[in-house]
């Protein structure tokens, strides 16, 4: 997608302007090799991805928080867990809403946050609002957003794009 349909698809979707004003003179394929905020990325494939492959890719970015998570606290672990089962049609919204309901009523640490905002995307129309949330201190946000766009890009190495792209 060249830089000036990007831009058109974006404005569309009104899309965050930091994002816009960084985009600059970058396509599609640019945009995801080099984009290091792993809220964006999830936005772009909200986009133009079903609903439960972007809940997997937020499980994926959510268990990077899993270690800061106390040993025996495992409200987080089973929310991941149930919002795949969730995807696999192996568990209701209901549950997925208890077991969050359960992790947020254990947290303790930004680790608990990003958990907690990752599984909001199967509910939230911009996931990048719940993920920017979570971090704790700026360099563990800084190392933990590489991973999660590694993550990210390791689910879709190319940048997934509309149909009709």
């Amino acid at each position: 997608m060249t830089n000036a349909e990007l831009r058109h698809f974006l404005a569309e979707r009104d899309a965050c302007k930091a994002g816009i004003d960084w985009l600059g003179d970058r396509d599609s394929a640019r945009m995801w090799a080099e984009c290091e905020r792993p809220a964006w990325l999830l936005w772009w494939a909200g986009q133009v991805v079903s609903r439960q492959e972007l809940v997997l890719a937020a499980c994926d970015c959510a268990e990077t928080a899993l270690r800061f998570v106390p040993e025996g606290e495992d409200q987080p672990r089973l929310a991941i867990e149930t919002t795949r089962r969730w995807v696999r049609g192996e568990a209701t919204v209901k549950e997925v809403d208890a077991a969050r309901a359960a992790a947020i009523a254990t947290y303790r640490t930004a680790g608990y946050a990003a958990s907690y905002a990752a599984l909001t995307a199967y509910a939230t129309p911009a996931p990048f609002a719940a993920l920017a949330a979570g971090a704790a201190a700026e360099e563990v946000a800084r190392a933990a957003d590489a991973a999660m766009c590694r993550l990210i890009r390791d689910r879709w190495p190319e940048c997934p794009l509309p149909e009709e792209a």
